[in-house]
Protein backbone atom coordinates (compact mmCIF):
# COMPACT_ATOMS: atom_id res chain seq x y z
CA UNK A 1 0.00 0.00 0.00
CA UNK A 2 1.44 3.38 -1.30
CA UNK A 3 1.66 6.52 1.08
CA UNK A 4 -0.65 8.12 -1.82
CA UNK A 5 -3.08 5.11 -1.42
CA UNK A 6 -2.96 5.40 2.50
CA UNK A 7 -4.11 9.42 2.14
CA UNK A 8 -6.90 8.14 -0.13
CA UNK A 9 -8.41 6.03 2.41
CA UNK A 10 -11.34 6.34 4.54
CA UNK A 11 -12.44 4.11 8.05
CA UNK A 12 -15.81 2.84 7.04
CA UNK A 13 -15.99 0.53 10.05
CA UNK A 14 -13.84 -2.16 12.09
CA UNK A 15 -12.66 -5.84 12.06
CA UNK A 16 -14.76 -8.39 14.03
CA UNK A 17 -17.99 -7.23 16.33
CA UNK A 18 -18.73 -5.36 19.63
CA UNK A 19 -19.30 -8.23 22.59
CA UNK A 20 -18.92 -5.95 24.87
CA UNK A 21 -19.48 -2.71 26.17
CA UNK A 22 -16.11 -1.23 25.29
CA UNK A 23 -13.30 -1.92 22.99
CA UNK A 24 -10.52 -1.92 20.39
CA UNK A 25 -10.33 -3.51 16.84
CA UNK A 26 -8.52 -2.75 13.60
CA UNK A 27 -10.32 -0.22 11.09
CA UNK A 28 -11.74 -1.43 7.55
CA UNK A 29 -10.92 1.02 5.39
CA UNK A 30 -12.23 2.01 2.18
CA UNK A 31 -10.60 3.15 -0.86
CA UNK A 32 -13.19 5.36 -2.91
CA UNK A 33 -11.68 5.38 -6.00
CA UNK A 34 -12.64 1.72 -6.84
CA UNK A 35 -14.97 0.42 -3.99
CA UNK A 36 -12.28 -1.79 -2.67
CA UNK A 37 -12.19 -2.61 0.96
CA UNK A 38 -9.06 -3.62 3.62
CA UNK A 39 -8.09 -4.70 7.03
CA UNK A 40 -5.16 -1.79 8.17
CA UNK A 41 -3.79 -4.90 9.71
CA UNK A 42 -0.21 -2.91 9.94
CA UNK A 43 1.94 -1.05 7.88
CA UNK A 44 4.75 -0.71 5.96
CA UNK A 45 6.20 -3.63 4.60
CA UNK A 46 2.68 -6.17 3.90
CA UNK A 47 0.59 -5.22 1.20
CA UNK A 48 -3.26 -5.36 2.52
CA UNK A 49 -5.39 -8.20 1.15
CA UNK A 50 -8.43 -6.07 -0.74
CA UNK A 51 -12.33 -7.00 -0.95
CA UNK A 52 -14.81 -6.75 -3.54
CA UNK A 53 -17.87 -4.74 -2.30
CA UNK A 54 -19.90 -8.24 -2.16
CA UNK A 55 -17.10 -9.89 -0.15
CA UNK A 56 -17.75 -6.88 2.35
CA UNK A 57 -21.68 -6.90 1.99
CA UNK A 58 -20.55 -10.66 2.98
CA UNK A 59 -17.98 -10.05 6.32
CA UNK A 60 -20.79 -7.43 7.49
CA UNK A 61 -23.51 -9.72 7.26
CA UNK A 62 -21.54 -12.59 9.06
CA UNK A 63 -20.63 -10.39 11.98
CA UNK A 64 -17.25 -10.75 10.66
CA UNK A 65 -16.52 -7.11 10.43
CA UNK A 66 -18.89 -3.97 12.33
CA UNK A 67 -20.20 -0.99 9.76
CA UNK A 68 -20.04 2.57 10.52
CA UNK A 69 -23.51 4.39 9.68
CA UNK A 70 -20.95 7.45 8.09
CA UNK A 71 -17.32 6.69 7.19
CA UNK A 72 -14.54 8.29 9.24
CA UNK A 73 -11.87 10.25 7.26
CA UNK A 74 -8.07 8.29 7.73
CA UNK A 75 -6.27 10.17 11.07
CA UNK A 76 -3.36 12.57 9.83
CA UNK A 77 -1.78 12.02 12.75
CA UNK A 78 -0.41 8.48 12.15
CA UNK A 79 1.74 10.42 9.43
CA UNK A 80 5.03 10.76 9.67
CA UNK A 81 5.12 14.97 9.63
CA UNK A 82 8.52 14.88 7.55
CA UNK A 83 7.34 12.74 4.47
CA UNK A 84 4.02 11.78 5.40
CA UNK A 85 4.63 8.32 5.63
CA UNK A 86 2.66 5.94 7.82
CA UNK A 87 4.30 5.40 10.96
CA UNK A 88 1.71 4.31 13.40
CA UNK A 89 -0.86 1.97 13.29
CA UNK A 90 -4.61 3.20 12.85
CA UNK A 91 -6.96 1.65 15.76
CA UNK A 92 -11.12 1.41 16.24
CA UNK A 93 -12.14 1.51 19.89
CA UNK A 94 -15.80 1.84 20.78
CA UNK A 95 -17.62 2.48 23.94
CA UNK A 96 -21.39 2.34 25.13
CA UNK A 97 -21.90 6.06 26.43
CA UNK A 98 -23.86 4.38 29.66
CA UNK A 99 -20.09 2.40 30.55
CA UNK A 100 -18.83 5.86 30.35
CA UNK A 101 -21.12 7.61 32.57
CA UNK A 102 -20.30 4.70 35.34
CA UNK A 103 -16.76 5.90 34.85
CA UNK A 104 -17.26 9.32 35.71
CA UNK A 105 -16.30 10.12 32.18
CA UNK A 106 -17.89 12.50 28.96
CA UNK A 107 -20.22 10.36 26.92
CA UNK A 108 -18.04 10.89 23.83
CA UNK A 109 -14.91 12.98 24.54
CA UNK A 110 -13.95 15.02 21.58
CA UNK A 111 -9.82 14.64 21.72
CA UNK A 112 -7.67 11.41 22.23
CA UNK A 113 -5.08 12.69 23.53
CA UNK A 114 -3.42 15.08 20.51
CA UNK A 115 -6.38 13.62 17.87
CA UNK A 116 -9.36 15.09 17.65
CA UNK A 117 -11.84 12.40 17.39
CA UNK A 118 -15.23 12.25 15.00
CA UNK A 119 -17.66 9.37 16.46
CA UNK A 120 -20.15 7.31 14.74
CA UNK A 121 -23.14 4.96 15.05
CA UNK A 122 -22.45 1.63 14.40
CA UNK A 123 -24.70 0.06 11.51
CA UNK A 124 -27.26 -2.10 13.38
CA UNK A 125 -26.88 -1.22 17.18
CA UNK A 126 -28.29 1.27 19.60
CA UNK A 127 -27.21 4.68 19.35
CA UNK A 128 -25.30 4.73 22.82
CA UNK A 129 -23.02 2.34 21.20
CA UNK A 130 -20.30 4.73 19.12
CA UNK A 131 -16.81 4.28 17.73
CA UNK A 132 -13.96 6.69 16.59
CA UNK A 133 -10.70 5.52 15.52
CA UNK A 134 -7.12 7.52 17.09
CA UNK A 135 -3.50 5.90 16.80
CA UNK A 136 -3.01 2.26 18.70
CA UNK A 137 -1.35 4.25 21.25
CA UNK A 138 -3.22 7.24 21.97
CA UNK A 139 -6.45 4.48 21.98
CA UNK A 140 -4.67 2.26 24.85
CA UNK A 141 -3.71 5.40 27.02
CA UNK A 142 -7.98 6.03 26.46
CA UNK A 143 -9.34 2.75 27.57
CA UNK A 144 -6.54 2.42 30.56
CA UNK A 145 -8.24 5.36 31.15
CA UNK A 146 -11.58 5.04 31.34
CA UNK A 147 -10.43 1.16 33.71
CA UNK A 148 -9.41 3.87 36.22
CA UNK A 149 -12.27 5.81 36.73
CA UNK A 150 -14.32 2.45 36.81
CA UNK A 151 -12.28 0.89 39.25
CA UNK A 152 -12.08 4.39 41.47
CA UNK A 153 -16.22 4.21 40.99
CA UNK A 154 -15.85 0.30 42.55
CA UNK A 155 -13.93 1.08 45.67
CA UNK A 156 -15.66 3.88 46.33
CA UNK A 157 -19.39 1.89 46.37
CA UNK A 158 -17.40 -1.15 47.73
CA UNK A 159 -16.99 1.09 50.79
CA UNK A 160 -20.46 2.09 50.98
CA UNK A 161 -21.96 -1.66 50.66
CA UNK A 162 -22.99 -1.22 46.92
CA UNK A 163 -24.77 -4.64 46.33
CA UNK A 164 -22.57 -7.20 44.76
CA UNK A 165 -24.51 -7.85 41.29
CA UNK A 166 -23.65 -4.00 40.92
CA UNK A 167 -19.96 -4.00 41.63
CA UNK A 168 -19.34 -6.98 39.75
CA UNK A 169 -21.26 -4.70 36.31
CA UNK A 170 -18.33 -2.09 37.59
CA UNK A 171 -15.26 -4.62 37.58
CA UNK A 172 -16.71 -5.90 34.31
CA UNK A 173 -16.99 -2.62 32.50
CA UNK A 174 -13.37 -2.11 33.96
CA UNK A 175 -11.97 -5.84 32.50
CA UNK A 176 -13.41 -4.77 28.79
CA UNK A 177 -11.14 -1.27 28.93
CA UNK A 178 -8.08 -2.16 30.91
CA UNK A 179 -5.10 -2.95 28.58
CA UNK A 180 -2.23 -2.66 30.96
CA UNK A 181 -1.63 -5.24 33.19
CA UNK A 182 -1.52 -3.57 36.57
CA UNK A 183 -5.06 -2.49 35.71
CA UNK A 184 -6.43 -5.66 34.55
CA UNK A 185 -5.30 -7.03 38.07
CA UNK A 186 -6.42 -4.69 39.98
CA UNK A 187 -10.01 -5.27 37.57
CA UNK A 188 -9.66 -9.16 38.39
CA UNK A 189 -9.09 -8.61 42.16
CA UNK A 190 -11.87 -6.29 42.52
CA UNK A 191 -14.38 -8.58 40.24
CA UNK A 192 -13.52 -11.85 42.23
CA UNK A 193 -13.77 -9.73 45.59
CA UNK A 194 -17.90 -9.29 44.78
CA UNK A 195 -17.70 -13.09 42.71
CA UNK A 196 -20.41 -15.79 44.43
CA UNK A 197 -17.64 -17.87 46.25
CA UNK A 198 -18.11 -21.12 43.99
CA UNK A 199 -17.26 -19.08 40.68
CA UNK A 200 -14.17 -17.81 41.63
CA UNK A 201 -11.60 -20.59 41.24
CA UNK A 202 -12.96 -21.40 38.06
CA UNK A 203 -12.21 -17.65 36.65
CA UNK A 204 -9.16 -17.59 38.24
CA UNK A 205 -7.95 -20.61 36.03
CA UNK A 206 -9.74 -19.59 33.32
CA UNK A 207 -8.87 -15.93 32.86
CA UNK A 208 -6.80 -14.51 35.77
CA UNK A 209 -4.27 -17.27 35.73
CA UNK A 210 -3.96 -17.46 31.77
CA UNK A 211 -2.58 -14.08 32.04
CA UNK A 212 -0.71 -13.89 34.97
CA UNK A 213 0.38 -17.72 35.24
CA UNK A 214 3.03 -17.01 37.47
CA UNK A 215 0.77 -16.27 40.51
CA UNK A 216 -0.51 -19.58 42.65
CA UNK A 217 -4.16 -19.59 43.50
CA UNK A 218 -3.60 -19.10 47.25
CA UNK A 219 -1.89 -15.48 46.54
CA UNK A 220 -4.44 -14.70 44.59
CA UNK A 221 -7.09 -15.11 47.41
CA UNK A 222 -4.43 -13.76 49.46
CA UNK A 223 -4.12 -10.30 47.31
CA UNK A 224 -8.53 -10.79 46.92
CA UNK A 225 -8.42 -11.04 50.85
CA UNK A 226 -6.42 -7.77 51.02
CA UNK A 227 -8.41 -5.87 48.64
CA UNK A 228 -11.67 -6.31 50.71
CA UNK A 229 -9.67 -5.57 53.85
CA UNK A 230 -8.50 -2.34 52.71
CA UNK A 231 -12.00 -1.09 50.64
CA UNK A 232 -13.89 -1.44 53.87
CA UNK A 233 -10.94 0.02 55.83
CA UNK A 234 -10.33 3.34 53.74
CA UNK A 235 -13.45 5.93 53.57
CA UNK A 236 -13.91 7.15 49.96
CA UNK A 237 -15.35 9.93 48.63
CA UNK A 238 -18.69 8.52 46.31
CA UNK A 239 -18.29 9.99 42.68
CA UNK A 240 -22.22 10.89 42.69
CA UNK A 241 -25.07 10.57 44.73
CA UNK A 242 -26.17 6.74 44.94
CA UNK A 243 -28.11 4.97 47.70
CA UNK A 244 -26.29 3.14 49.79
CA UNK A 245 -27.54 -0.74 51.21
CA UNK A 246 -26.00 -2.29 53.88
CA UNK A 247 -22.64 -3.19 53.91
CA UNK A 248 -21.76 -6.95 54.23
CA UNK A 249 -18.76 -8.37 55.40
CA UNK A 250 -16.48 -10.28 52.41
CA UNK A 251 -14.88 -12.49 55.04
CA UNK A 252 -16.81 -15.46 55.16
CA UNK A 253 -16.99 -15.34 51.55
CA UNK A 254 -13.32 -15.10 51.18
CA UNK A 255 -12.82 -18.17 54.11
CA UNK A 256 -15.48 -19.96 52.10
CA UNK A 257 -13.66 -19.45 48.40
CA UNK A 258 -10.80 -22.00 48.61
CA UNK A 259 -12.65 -24.76 49.20
CA UNK A 260 -15.36 -23.91 47.06
CA UNK A 261 -16.47 -26.23 43.99
CA UNK A 262 -17.24 -24.29 40.64
CA UNK A 263 -20.43 -24.74 39.26
CA UNK A 264 -20.76 -22.39 36.11
CA UNK A 265 -18.69 -20.08 35.05
CA UNK A 266 -19.58 -15.96 34.39
CA UNK A 267 -17.11 -14.78 31.87
CA UNK A 268 -15.97 -11.54 33.68
CA UNK A 269 -15.54 -10.11 29.88
CA UNK A 270 -11.27 -9.76 29.43
CA UNK A 271 -11.60 -12.04 26.57
CA UNK A 272 -15.06 -11.25 24.92
CA UNK A 273 -13.77 -7.98 22.95
CA UNK A 274 -14.00 -8.54 19.47
CA UNK A 275 -14.38 -11.78 17.30
CA UNK A 276 -12.35 -11.22 13.86
CA UNK A 277 -11.24 -12.47 10.71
Amino acid sequence: MSDRCEEQLEIVGFNGRPMVECGRALPVARRPSDSRYCILRSLGETPPSWYSQDQADAFAASGRWTRFVDPIPLSRTCFSEIDRAAERQWMVFFADERMLDTADRPPRPEYCHDHRLIWRRLAGYAETLQAACGSSEAVEQLLDDWAKGLLRRFDALYHLGREPGYLKRIADFALCAARSRTLRWRAYLRYASVQEADRVRRMFKSFAHREFPGTSWEAFLEEVKSVCDGLRAVPRREPQPARPSSPASALPKIRGIAGAVPTRLEDPGSCRAVAGL
